[in-house]
């Protein structure tokens, strides 16, 4: 059971991230775009996501990480994001790229906010309520947050 709702928070991320670049490629609300490496996973209770994010002539991936137990809400102020009981909960491993004028590198950090990728939709706080029950179903509690559009 509780996989079962695990799967159902991944395939309510990936659904509403999926529909969220739909509207990027028309409404451009943002200076950067991202695009999808790996869709949500959620392996031994570890949600991840891997983004790409161009910005002019230059991107980097993204590998974000957290565990669900760590995870305290959802709310939404620009972005759809999980905010994290302990400012070192979420681990973010950025790859940049080699170019003609630097070598590429790695850069590994750490927050207390998740961000979903999803940005671009208006009046979707129902995406909140459903993650909300989803996470309660597999067995942890979330808050709802403030969610602004």
């Amino acid at each position: 059971m509780l996989f079962s709702q695990q799967s159902e928070i991944v395939k309510i991320l990936n659904e509403a991230l999926k529909q969220d670049l739909k509207i990027e490629v028309k409404n451009h609300h943002f200076s950067d775009t991202i695009k999808i490496i790996k869709p949500y996973s959620i392996i031994k209770n570890i949600l991840s996501v891997e983004l790409k994010y161009r910005k002019g002539g230059e991107y980097h991936n993204e590998m974000i990480q957290v565990p669900l137990s760590k995870i305290k809400s959802v709310s939404k102020d620009s972005n759809v994001i999980f905010e994290t009981f302990d400012e070192e909960d979420v681990k973010i491993i950025q790859a940049h790229p080699a170019s003609a004028k630097q070598l590429g590198y790695f850069k590994y950090l750490s927050s207390g906010i998740f961000f979903t990728g999803i940005r671009n939709q208006r009046k979707n706080k129902f995406l909140g309520e459903a993650l909300q029950k989803a996470f309660a179903k597999a067995g942890y509690k979330i808050e709802l947050g403030s969610w602004y559009d």
